[in-house]
């Protein structure tokens, strides 16, 4: 076959082809209808806008479920507790120390569990002394929980641990205790029912893992009518408290009296003797010689003029300077009369 002849043919299988393309994509008749073209028509466009549409969304709905997830997988537990796992309401074994952890979302829970000291105050109870006197105690305890043991507290008791197990155990073995003494004991002994109250209940729930820190008796009172006797008990007490300190004081001063009154009767005593002493030596000092000699000493020359005898003395007179007076007589002697005739 002849080159032009073949080039001829391939021609028109090309025009056939594109005939045929044409005719697909420009349109057919269907059921008596013409069909829109799609290439190049308004509603190819749309379709794929549509499309595009929707891809979008989907992938924005798929990014936002993957943000939800990652922020609902992860759980952080904070300081001074621990996490219980609990999947589908079954409690794990095991906590979940402080930090950041995962977890599947909507079927893992995590519960945060303080695991620092707590406070908790006791409601007031009703006791007997060994006398049977009713004695009512409030008091508080101190505790922590074992973090270890948080999921098994968890599990057998729950959240509200202290109104199931802590308050029935310090009601019974204050109850225990507090028996143990007499009534004018318990205040005196107060330290001492607080140690063995905290002892005993420290054993009974450490099962639970409950830690006992301490216990404090806040508060220890009696009966209406006790209470009067033991007030009126203690006024008659100071009362003799006083009395005998008065007694006391009495007897220290009539003590001190009595050393007075010695020292003094010893000092008198002394004194006499001193002067017994001294009129014995000035006696002794005493001789005849020493008389005539002061008897001496102390005359100033001139005769008594009366004496207590019955014969009169005579009155001898003195002497004189002038001349006149001696050449005269001298008078005569008048006999002077005794005393008592």
């Amino acid at each position: 076959m002849p080159k032009k002849k073949l080039d001829q043919t391939e021609a028109e299988n090309k025009r056939d082809r594109q005939s045929y393309v044409q005719r697909l994509l420009g349109g057919n008749t269907v059921g008596g209808g013409r069909m829109e073209g799609l290439s190049g028509s308004p509603a190819r466009y749309q379709g794929q806008g549509v499309v595009r549409l929707v891809g979008c969304t989907t992938v924005a709905i798929l990014g936002v479920l993957l943000i939800i997830g990652i922020f609902m997988s992860g759980f952080v537990v904070t300081a001074g507790h621990v996490g219980v796992v609990t999947t589908f309401g079954s409690v794990e074994p095991g906590v979940l120390y402080p930090g950041f952890h995962l977890r599947i979302p909507f079927v893992n829970q995590i519960h945060q569990i303080d695991v620092r000291v707590q406070p908790h105050a006791f409601k007031e109870i009703d006791a007997a002394s060994y006398e049977q006197q009713s004695v009512k105690l409030t008091g508080m305890m101190n505790y922590h929980l074992d973090p270890a043991q948080a999921n098994i507290l968890y599990q057998t008791v729950g959240l509200d641990f202290a109104t199931k197990v802590i308050d029935p155990a310090f009601s019974d073995y204050i109850k225990e205790v507090v028996p143990q003494y007499h009534a004018t004991e318990i205040l005196l002994k107060r330290d001492e029912i607080r140690t063995s109250t905290k002892d005993r209940l420290a054993q009974n729930l450490a099962r639970y893992g409950i830690i006992v820190d301490d216990v404090y008796i806040s508060d220890i009172a009696f009966s209406p009518e006790y209470q009067q006797a033991i007030e009126q008990k203690q006024t008659q007490q100071q009362n003799v408290g006083r009395e005998e300190q008065v007694l006391a004081q009495k007897e220290i001063q009539a003590k001190q009296k009595l050393v007075d009154a010695k020292a003094e009767a010893d000092a008198s005593i002394e004194r006499a003797r001193g002067e017994a002493e001294s009129n014995r030596v000035r006696a002794q000092s005493i001789t005849p010689e020493l008389i005539r000699y002061l008897e001496t000493t102390k005359w100033d020359g001139k005769l008594p003029q009366v004496t207590s005898g019955a014969v009169p003395l005579l009155s001898i007179g003195q002497p004189t300077s002038s001349p006149a007076a001696s050449s005269s007589p001298a008078p005569a002697l008048v006999p002077t009369p005794t005393s008592g005739h």
